[in-house]
């Protein structure tokens, strides 16, 4: 019976779709870090101006976000005077956020920064070679649930330094002798 060498070959999409996946949040972290902001921030900033007067409670929602995980950040958002909290329209119980005229304008910076690393990730590849790599990839977010346009990490925001923060406190330091 002839070996196939391919039979005993790990499995390598996925391993190439992680590799490439935390090599592109690498770089779109690094050309936002002028700007003072994650990711993260970029996308509930692109949310924003899409859903004008959302919710913190439905961003969340939309996030699949732990709404008390937003509030730092959006904390942030609004200390930075990117985004206000207004009073909701009809439940005064919420608060409304919008981006300001400062976030609107960093919104536009962020979109050509998103060009430039689109460019960046999918150099080498011709037009019609990122169309197919384009079309392949949305079949696999579509076959897995994902959310047009959210990024499944949300879920994990906070989560990291909450658990360094729980990590550091159960630490016991050894008495001196």
């Amino acid at each position: 019976m002839a070996h196939n060498p391919s039979e005993n070959a790990p499995p390598r999409v996925a391993f190439l779709l992680s590799q490439t996946g935390g090599r592109s949040a690498q770089e779109f972290a690094r050309l936002l870090a002028p700007l003072e902001l994650t990711p993260a921030d970029a996308g509930i900033l692109r949310l924003l101006r899409h859903s004008e007067g959302i919710s913190q409670q439905n961003l969340a929602k939309a996030l699949h976000m732990h709404a008390s995980r937003l509030v730092a950040v959006i904390d942030a958002l609004e200390e930075g005077g990117l985004v206000v909290r207004e009073p909701h329209a009809t439940d005064r119980r919420l608060y409304s956020l919008k981006l300001t005229s400062k976030g609107n304008e960093v919104l536009r910076t962020i979109g050509e920064l998103a060009r430039q690393h689109n460019e960046l990730m999918c150099a080498g590849l011709s037009s019609t070679e990122r169309a197919q790599l384009e079309s392949l990839l949305q079949k696999i977010a579509d076959r897995q649930g994902l959310s047009p346009g959210i990024h499944p990490g949300y879920r994990d925001v906070g989560k990291a330094k909450r658990q360094r923060q729980r990590a550091n406190s159960t630490q016991r330091t050894p008495e001196p002798n």
